[in-house]
């Protein structure tokens, strides 16, 4: 187990290869109420299982410098990750966390109290 602290705000993002699309994406998440809630998700290309729009109530999809960003506020239950060193996976938060350390397998992040 390994805890990391948020950035200022309840931040975090999970920056990946996408398994598909082979490009860098950047997911991410603020922490309100004790839940994770994905906030964006960045990306340099569409590719199957990349969004092509804002389909849901509140999206807001963006085009900045080369890059798309669908803004979202999607709270997630249990955050499970399937991570490899192939996707290079990454938790940035203060400071950043190589996920593959632990080999290829399915990570749980979960928030905890903070004391």
């Amino acid at each position: 187990m390994a805890e990391v602290e948020t950035a200022p705000g309840g931040t975090f993002a999970l920056r990946y290869i996408h398994s598909v699309a082979l490009t860098p994406v950047i997911s991410r998440y603020r922490l309100e109420s004790g839940q994770i809630v994905q906030t964006a998700e960045e990306f340099d290309q569409h590719g199957f299982g990349l969004p092509y729009g804002a389909d849901r109530p509140g999206e807001r999809f963006e085009l900045r410098d080369g890059r798309f960003i669908l803004h979202m506020h999607r709270a997630v239950g249990p955050l499970y990750v399937r991570v490899g060193a192939a996707y290079d996976n990454r938790l940035e938060a203060v400071g950043s966390l190589d996920l593959t350390q632990w080999g290829a397998r399915r990570l749980e992040l979960v928030p905890l109290p903070c004391g």
